[in-house]
């Protein structure tokens, strides 16, 4: 049994360690507050800035399901996607902010950008447009002019709009001299404005600008291509020199046999590319698809892809006068995301 001094002695301690409470407060852990939404919208830029994309998305991702009209968050968002070449991503936050700030021009650049992967032209030139007028001095809304231009009305797209394409193709890169994107816009806008010298020009600063490119090799070999046809341009061929034939200059057209569909690359599917490639091709008398040259290319490996599949392709000559000839075949390969 404790003695009266024991029990003195404990009472005290007990209303020293109150008072003490009362004077302090609680110990942290009781006081803990979750972190705030600004707190953790500022770590997801800090990652960001500090070049951990991966980890920015997470916490990004998290802060726009919970405060959607926390604007900061959704440009930073776009961001991050940006920089880990998830274009397609990126579209919705860039939507989002521009609701959220409609005066934003870099948001509406990069969103213009992303509707040109998508193959959306049109909502691309209208989006690059505001962006120019808000007073964006990136290259991708004079790209996204540029590329729209070019795609608009396809084969029939009118001289104004090819040269449109090869003026803003000019602006994007007298911006920034390596954004490369827009060199193949211009060799492209340069060929079928029949200027074969200028095409290969700008397709030489490509490969100057990205040798290792996944495109290269393809791009290399249409400069090979245009190199011919403006040899070709020079000289005067006999009426009795062709060889391959159009479709209505035979008595029977090559039959496909087998038409192997091409591979959708990761890059592209990462970066949200969709569109057309079309190429121009000989099914050769011997069974052979030669001379491949590209009319209308995508980017991140697509026309690449195309072209392989079009060299595996299996086909019955086209007939002339009873015996097996060369035809230009025009193939179109179709590359939608689902």
């Amino acid at each position: 049994m404790r003695n009266p001094h024991q029990i003195g002695s404990s009472v005290l301690v007990s209303v020293v360690l109150y008072l003490s409470l009362l004077i302090s407060g609680p110990p942290p852990h009781v006081n803990a507050q979750q972190p705030t939404r600004l707190t953790v919208t500022e770590r997801g830029i800090q990652l960001y800035q500090q070049g951990d994309a991966t980890e920015a998305i997470k916490i990004l991702n998290e802060v726009v399901k919970k405060y959607p009209d926390d604007a900061d968050a959704w440009y930073y968002l776009g961001l991050a996607f940006n920089s880990q070449n998830e274009f397609g991503a990126s579209r919705s936050p860039f939507e989002h902010l521009i609701h959220l700030r409609p005066n934003s021009a870099d948001a509406h650049a990069k969103l213009a950008y992303a509707l040109i992967l998508a193959n959306e032209p049109q909502k691309a030139i209208a989006m690059a447009q505001r962006a120019i007028e808000l007073g964006d001095e990136s290259p991708e809304a004079h790209y996204a002019i540029a590329e729209g231009s070019l795609r608009t009305g396809g084969a029939t797209t009118t001289t104004s709009l090819l040269e449109k394409a090869v003026e803003e193709a000019e602006t994007a890169l007298r911006i920034n001299p390596n954004f490369a994107p827009a060199l193949i816009t211009k060799s492209f806008a340069h060929f079928r404005l029949k200027q074969h010298a200028k095409a290969v020009t700008s397709l030489e600063g490509y490969l100057g600008i990205r040798p290792d490119d996944v495109d290269a090799e393809t791009w290399r070999g249409q400069r090979e291509e245009m190199l011919e046809r403006v040899a070709q341009s020079t000289t005067t061929q006999s009426a009795g020199e062709a060889t391959t034939f159009t479709g209505k200059m035979v008595t029977q057209k090559a039959r496909v046999v087998s038409k192997p569909e091409p591979q959708y690359t990761e890059s592209a599917r990462k970066a949200g590319v969709e569109g057309t490639v079309v190429l121009r091709t000989i099914f050769a008398s011997d069974g052979e698809v030669k001379d491949v040259f590209v009319v209308q290319a995508l980017g991140y490996g697509l026309t690449t892809e195309a072209i392989r599949a079009a060299r595996q392709i299996k086909f019955q000559p086209a007939v002339k006068d009873g015996r097996p000839v060369s035809m230009y075949i025009q193939l179109e390969y179709n590359f939608n995301l689902y």
